[in-house]
């Protein structure tokens, strides 16, 4: 049990304390479980006790350093099992997005903690790895004119770099939220304390989600392709607009279900209506991506249901509720969504970036094929070039016969016919002998060239050229004028 010391005045101790001061009129008394038991005397042994000095705040506020500041508006928001919290000194604020145009103070803790009384030395013992608590203040004035300001803050992993010791207790009941943190700063270190209880807005946890092995994730995007007999779904909790870059995402699952069987009725994975489930897990193991696919009949030792309802909107209500995946049946997968989902389309547009800056469309094309060589012009302005056209094209790429139509792609370095690739961009022209040496403009290039009668399908890449500080790449897939 902690001890707890108190300078106490012997009239107001009774009996037991008042013989003791007499004998030691100027002492300090620890006291215990209601009694005294034991006595420093001022001066000579009190000296070996360290008091610790606890601010007293008044009012809803945070106190950095030496400056307090008054918090006025509170806005509780969630993301899988944590609850963010943001105060605000700007009064009437009700959503995350005004809160953070200015200064604030930001509280991320995992659900389990909230009413919880945490001591930071003590967290490692009492929770566990999945437990976590994070307080920072942002003075958004520093943060925009100071290149060198760091936000004060703590979280309890990492407490110890800045605080000696502190503690924290979160909560929300009966639609009052409460804010309570104390540290204790290390030498040289400045105080960091606050506390807030009052209204907030409570900005409601969606309930459509995409829960693996218990890890809940925002649902983000979703994608429907036309198949017979009914639709095939992709749903992920990456951030993406385009089908193709699914497989750039940590999970996807594609879920079909025939059209006769789109009414919101549950269907149970190990019974008789037809479904196919396929998880696709990036995440776990980075080089060896994980796919398990479910089906009637080939179920192993999942347990589960799926359901998709078709509403007359062109919307769909999805539900993925599964359970003992795998060969070792032990992953889960929960799946809820509402919405509209996007095309599956695996094209591409026609377009190119240089430096990871906005694409730019690329609108017509043009190819000549000659002394076993393609070259291909490409322009932002003409949707039909001609000869002339070609003289103002934006992009030039040139690729030998050998590697047009092997659906492959080919780099700059390697063989004689590798040097004839090209990729020419404002005036500079990116190959084996200007990508290699001392002398280098780029790391290195590739292409990928299809010649389909007038249509042509290109994909190109130069790494990292110098001159842009980053790479040029592009894709044009269409007809292209013959030269």
């Amino acid at each position: 049990m902690r001890k707890i010391f108190f300078f106490l005045l012997y009239m107001l101790l009774g009996t037991a304390v008042q013989a003791m001061a007499a004998t030691a009129p100027d002492s300090v008394f620890v006291v215990k479980d209601g009694r005294i038991v034991s006595a420093y005397e001022i001066g000579k042994d009190v000296d070996n006790i360290t008091f610790l000095h606890k601010t007293v705040l008044t009012g809803n506020c945070v106190r950095i350093g030496d400056e307090t500041v008054e918090m006025k508006s509170a806005v509780v928001t969630y993301k899988g099992s944590y609850a963010y919290i943001y105060l605000s000194p700007t009064a009437g604020l009700t959503t995350v997005e005004q809160i953070a145009e200015g200064s604030y103070l930001q509280v991320a803790v995992t659900t389990g903690l909230l009413g919880k009384n945490v001591h930071l030395s003590k967290f490692a013992d009492d929770y566990t790895d999945n437990d976590f608590l994070q307080v920072m203040y942002l003075d958004m004035d520093k943060f925009t004119n100071d290149d060198n300001y760091e936000p004060v803050m703590f979280s309890t992993d990492d407490w110890s770099d800045y605080f000696a010791d502190g503690t924290a207790n979160i909560s929300m009941e009966d639609g009052q939220l409460s804010v309570n943190f104390d540290c204790l700063p290390i030498d040289g270190g400045q105080a960091f304390l606050g506390q807030y209880k009052g209204g907030f807005t409570d900005i409601a946890q969606s309930p459509y989600h995409f829960t693996v092995d218990g890890k809940r994730m925002e649902m983000r995007a979703a994608f429907a392709e036309k198949v017979a007999d009914g639709t095939a779904f992709y749903l992920t909790p990456g951030n993406i607009d385009r089908a193709n870059d699914l497989e750039n995402c940590y999970y996807y699952v594609r879920l079909f279900v025939p059209e006769s069987n789109m009414d919101g009725s549950e269907i149970d994975i190990n019974g008789q209506k037809q479904y196919e489930l396929t998880f696709v897990d990036n995440a776990t193991d980075v080089n060896n991506p994980q796919t398990i696919s479910i089906s009637n009949g080939k179920t192993g030792n999942a347990t589960g249901s799926v359901s998709v309802l078709k509403n007359a909107d062109g919307t769909y209500d999805i539900t993925i509720d599964v359970e003992g995946m795998g060969r070792t049946a032990d992953r889960q997968l929960q799946v809820r969504y509402n919405g509209e989902p996007a095309p599956y389309d695996l094209s591409l547009p026609n377009e190119f970036s240089v430096a990871g800056a906005d694409p730019v469309t690329l609108k017509g094309a043009a190819i000549k094929h000659s002394d076993g060589l393609y070259t291909i012009y490409l322009s932002t302005k003409s949707d039909a070039m001609t000869a002339t056209d070609v003289l103002a094209a934006d992009i030039v790429v040139t690729v030998p016969d050998g590697f047009a139509n092997d659906d492959m792609v080919h780099g700059f370095s390697g063989t004689s016919e590798n040097a004839m690739i090209s990729i020419t961009y404002e005036g500079t022209k990116y190959c084996q002998s200007t990508t290699s040496g001392t002398a280098a403009v780029a790391l290195g290039g590739n292409a990928k060239l299809t010649v389909d009668g007038g249509k042509i399908n290109l994909d190109f890449t130069v790494f990292s050229a110098k001159k842009y500080s980053g790479s040029i790449m592009g894709h044009f897939e269409g007809n292209a004028a013959q030269l």
